[in-house]
């Protein structure tokens, strides 16, 4: 995992955006910090970018969330690299959390594990 930073976020109040779907930036301060070079900290803000869409509309690339999730939440975890507050999501690994938490959500080696599971070969039926 490349991720400088994994981290718990409790998000800053957001506005609606203008159009769905459409890229937004998240902002947030920082509650917990499970992983860190020691530039980021309880308190400190963070942005990052992601869209947000309507089933149906996913794009094919970037990291989104659902705009009624979005709408609702109001902590998020998530694996980070950049320079504080301008991050960037590493790997695309974010979740929406009910509240933060003394461990995390998301472990390495669960989503070693996912991506195992994403990139292992499949048997292809000859018919």
């Amino acid at each position: 995992m490349t991720a400088l930073y994994h981290v718990q976020l409790q998000l800053e109040r957001k506005s609606e955006p203008s159009r769905v779907p459409s890229e937004i930036v998240l902002q947030g301060r920082v509650v917990r910090v499970f992983r860190g070079d020691g530039r980021l900290g309880p308190g400190d803000r963070v942005a990052f970018k992601l869209w947000v869409c309507q089933p149906g509309d996913e794009p094919t690339g970037p990291a989104f969330i659902y705009y009624g999730p979005f709408m609702q939440a109001t902590h998020v975890e998530a694996y980070l690299h950049g320079k504080p507050p301008d991050c960037e999501l590493a790997g695309y690994e974010f979740a929406v959390i009910s509240a933060p938490s003394e461990q995390p959500s998301m472990t390495v080696g669960q989503l070693q594990e996912l991506a195992g599971m994403v990139l292992a070969p499949t048997k292809r039926s000859p018919f």
